[in-house]
């Protein structure tokens, strides 16, 4: 057996979480907003909810999700403590399907659709895996494990129209991983935990 290996513990959620933020050149507000949790355990079940900004006439601003046991698990649970956008105002909460294309390992996309909109997000030219795995600094959860897939290049359509922008570097990362990092990346195999 190997020692310590095997750690008591609770998983507060794992899963997936994709994000694409766009933004045009030399502007500093976005203008596509896609943050899509992909959940696979939650005390809320398993099910996708996604934070959707998009600017513009037509624009956009809904919470989409398939399981809505999800909206005060990940409004309360998940992103209590971040004060930026989207998350920094109470979205409407629209029901949508959910739908992943590509290959991860070049192209992947997602696919939310609500009936009246649909909104389409994909990752390209992706940057090496960051595997972080470690303490994490929450007063509920100690610690993390994610693969993360930052990329240098994302877009969104909203009911077939390219959304304006590209990514552009944040500096969200540095109490974490460090670095300035680009605002589209996705996040495989994550989960937050308590350990004893």
């Amino acid at each position: 057996m190997i020692k310590d290996l095997v750690r008591p513990g609770k998983v507060k959620w794992s899963g997936e979480h994709w994000i694409s933020y766009l933004r045009e050149t030399g502007q500093t507000a976005d203008t596509g907003m896609v943050s899509l949790y992909n959940f696979r355990l939650t005390e809320a079940g398993h099910g996708h909810a996604a934070y959707v900004v998009i600017k513009g006439d037509p624009g956009f601003k809904g919470f989409c999700t398939d399981n809505r046991d999800l909206v005060d698990f990940t409004r309360t649970q998940v992103i209590r403590n971040v004060s930026h956008p989207p998350y920094d105002e109470e979205l409407p909460v629209v029901d949508a399907t959910f739908t992943q294309g590509g290959n991860v390992n070049q192209d992947p996309s997602w696919t939310i659709s609500t009936g009246d909109h649909t909104i389409t997000a994909k990752w390209e030219q992706i940057q090496p895996v960051v595997i972080a795995a470690g303490p994490w600094p929450d007063d509920e959860c100690n610690f993390v494990c994610s693969l993360l897939h930052f990329t240098d290049a994302s877009s969104i359509e909203f009911d077939g129209h390219s959304v304006a922008g590209e990514p552009y570097l944040r500096d969200i990362w540095h109490p974490t991983i460090g670095g300035d990092r680009s605002s589209c990346v996705f996040a495989i195999s994550e989960s937050l935990i308590t350990v004893d």
